[in-house]
């Protein structure tokens, strides 16, 4: 439960401001009723007469107006920034962002306490009013939140900083993978690639991504379970999720299925999102490949991190029964982050060498099973680059790179 709450909190753009816009109505009512209470607490300017009042709120709420009108008009040039040059599937994360949410929520707070105010004002027993001196200082408030916003938006629609960010969403991704199998708390087992089919099957409930296992659900529960689908697949309604071995299977809902993946527990997907706007960067359209190397890099980092867990699926044990769920095998994530590289750059020998540098980078630290993989993923590239077309300079270029690659770390 605590990470789909999670997982809806960090996908959601409106919850934010929605807080913040309960917050103005609770701030309104509060101001109603005890503002009278304060009168000899606080200074006398910040109360004004009921027509002062009045003009100050319908001021401040003008001005509120025509600063979200120009914030809501940036993020529409910045969701289009990023779908054109990126990747569709980095708008989430512009829209989550916690600068541009807490900015919308001031937004919304200010707009809802100015007008609910105003609207009230007229009806205040007292011939003055402390609603006018709050609206002014949410206004200030909202003008320094309107600098961070723009700030906010110059430096996200640097590729460098998305790419450093999605660089940090899937290494903490891994970080916390790695901590609950030092903790015990999850133990890496052997890829199975038969599975009994004994016991009770568990279908999906509808068609989408699996974004999450819900490991914490397993309790007290005594019978075992087997995953045939890893986090990040994509099932069709009907489509066979795994088995109960056992005739009392729990009536529960082992993983969470919607229209959008998450990286909680996929750090695949942010390495996914990466690889794209590498794709992006070397298109003919686009035509940037400093970029696309620079994501290419950040890639081999990812991996170098990932790569230091050995090939396994995950195995969740209480002592009373085994929650076994598949997890993506490094061939997999290399080829599919990786291989697209070729289609656009394979006689680009920059890009490629960076594809290179990135499976260096990645067996730096990485487990030795996982050696024959790497190689395997070398020769792979290797048979696609068509020599015969590069000039011998070029040739030397690339081979020392693959000779990087090859040359097991110490």
């Amino acid at each position: 439960m605590v990470r789909r709450i999670r997982l809806l909190l960090d996908d959601s753009a409106w919850f934010v401001p929605f807080l913040y816009g309960m917050g103005g109505i609770v701030l309104t009512a509060f101001t109603q009723v005890f503002g009278e209470f304060f009168r000899d607490l606080l200074p006398e300017f910040i109360y004004l007469d009921l027509d002062s009042a009045a003009s100050v709120l319908s001021s401040t709420f003008t001005s509120l107006m025509t600063m979200m009108t120009f914030s809501f008009s940036t993020i529409l040039v910045v969701l289009t920034t990023y779908s054109s040059q990126f990747s569709p599937r980095t708008i989430n994360n512009f829209l989550t962002n916690t600068s541009a949410k807490h900015t919308l929520g001031l937004f919304i707070m200010t707009t809802v306490y100015g007008i609910s105010n105003l609207f009230l004002v007229r009806t205040a027993d007292e011939g003055v009013v402390l609603s006018s001196g709050i609206s002014v200082l949410l206004v200030i408030g909202s003008i320094w939140a309107f600098v961070k916003f723009i700030q906010t938006v110059s430096v996200s629609i640097q590729a460098e900083r998305l790419l450093s960010e999605l660089h940090k969403e899937a290494l903490s991704v891994i970080s916390e993978q790695k901590d609950a199998i030092e903790s015990d708390e999850v133990h890496l087992v052997l890829p199975r690639s038969v599975h009994s089919l004994e016991g009770q099957a568990v279908r999906a409930p509808q068609t989408g991504y699996i974004r999450l296992f819900l490991r914490e659900k397993q309790g007290d529960h005594e019978t075992d379970f087997e995953s045939v689908v890893a986090v990040g697949d994509f099932v069709a309604k009907g489509d066979l999720l795994g088995f109960w071995k056992g005739e009392d299977a729990p009536d529960i809902e082992l993983f969470e299925i919607g229209e959008v993946r998450s990286s909680m527990q996929d750090p695949s997907f942010a390495i996914e999102k990466l690889s794209e706007i590498a794709l992006r960067g070397i298109s003919p359209g686009i035509n940037d490949p400093n970029t696309a190397i620079h994501a290419i890099h950040y890639i081999g980092d990812i991996l170098r991190e990932l790569c230091e867990l050995s090939d396994g699926d995950f195995l969740y044990s209480n002592g009373k029964c085994d929650w076994h769920v598949k997890r993506k095998t490094l061939e997999t994530i290399l080829f599919e982050s990786l291989s697209p590289m070729q289609t656009y750059a394979s006689r680009d020998i920059f890009v490629m060498g960076s594809v290179f540098e990135a499976i260096r980078m990645a067996r730096l630290q990485a487990h030795e099973t996982l050696d024959s993989t790497f190689e395997d993923m070398v020769q792979y590239f290797v048979d696609v680059i068509d020599w015969d077309r590069l000039h011998v300079k070029e040739q030397n270029y690339l081979h020392n790179k693959i000779n990087r690659a090859k040359k097991m770390a110490t």
